[in-house]
């Protein structure tokens, strides 16, 4: 989870539960999956296009940082369903997708050592579930759609070998998570609180625990964190961009508040061949907002009935459709 969205923890907890629209449209039928990745089991959703008559493609939602479940909405009180919103969207063009909880959400069978885990463990799950799709007569050819931190994991995953046509890179970071987040908090905290987080982020990407950590700051600092932050911290990535053999689209939203226009074009500059689209009024949780306040972009956060832009699911789908094996 990137400073910004731990920052915002208090106050978007604060907000009453809203129940989240799970019902797909006509167009879309869903039913369960499971993602066996080593001795792991993920509850999953595939959603179908009812009309499909042959073999379609199929995009793997990979979903971004912190807990995470598979329709974009977070136990901290984030709860836009963007994603299973972008799988009913999809699914009326007839694209399937499969989109999953991630390891240590409430459906996950087997046990981990969660203070083990690094980036590349997530991005096993993902690529595991494309090698299950892959197999699967239903579907012509597998893509990754990840978001946010999701965009990196496809990027190793496809690196590792999963079995796809292309990654869709949906509002990620292009570049290195230290360099983002002193960004964000610089724009928040005074020069004496950047100087204590300096110095205690160094020890803590050392592997020691920081004895000085300004109290504000003190969830970026968990110990259990502590190995796959180090990971993080250690991806770079333009590197990973370039070393995916497959076609990649980066998608982009012009209002986004925790990746940047800036983040894609860097990422386009280090993988020319891909295809950039920058979506006007689009936000983090590809919702229209012109409002370039987290405060003005809130709401769009915390209900679920807010639809995603149409532009985001038409670069998504456009690009899938063209793909071929």
């Amino acid at each position: 989870m990137d400073a910004l969205s731990l920052l915002l923890l208090a106050a978007v907890t604060q907000v009453p539960a809203l129940r989240a629209d799970t019902v797909p449209p006509l167009a879309a039928a869903e039913q369960p999956y499971v993602v066996r990745s080593g001795g792991l089991e993920l509850a999953g959703t595939l959603t179908l296009p009812r009309s499909a008559t042959g073999p379609v493609p199929v995009a793997v939602i990979i979903a971004g940082s912190g807990p995470t479940d598979r329709n974009g909405n977070s136990v901290i009180g984030i709860r836009p369903n963007s994603y299973a919103q972008l799988a009913w969207r999809l699914a009326e063009r007839g694209i399937a997708t499969l989109r999953y909880d991630k390891r240590g959400m409430p459906g996950t069978q087997g046990t981990f050592d969660i203070t083990r885990m690094t980036l590349e463990d997530f991005a096993a799950d993902a690529r595991a579930a494309a090698e299950s799709l892959a197999r699967d007569p239903r579907f012509s050819r597998v893509v990754f759609v990840g978001h946010s931190e999701g965009a990196s994991l496809a990027l190793i995953a496809a690196r590792q070998g999963a079995p796809i046509a292309g990654v869709v890179h949906v509002s990620g970071l292009g570049r290195a998570l230290g360099e983002v987040l002193r960004e964000q908090l610089s724009r928040q905290f005074d020069s004496a609180t950047i100087v204590r987080y300096d110095t205690a982020m160094k020890y803590y990407l050392r592997g020691e625990q920081p004895a000085d950590v300004p109290p504000q700051l003190a969830m970026l600092f968990l110990p259990v964190n502590q190995t796959f932050m180090r990971s993080l911290a250690a991806f770079g990535p333009p590197a990973a961009i370039r070393a995916v053999r497959q076609p990649v689209l980066i998608v982009q939203g012009e209002t986004d508040l925790q990746a940047s226009v800036a983040d894609a074009e860097r990422l386009h500059a280090a993988r020319p061949d891909a295809r950039l689209v920058v979506i006007p009024e689009a936000n983090h949780v590809l919702k229209h907002v012109a409002d370039r306040t987290m405060a003005g972009q809130m709401r769009t956060y915390q209900d679920p009935s807010v639809p995603i832009v149409r532009d985001v699911v038409a670069a998504i789908a456009d690009w899938i459709l063209a793909r071929r094996r």
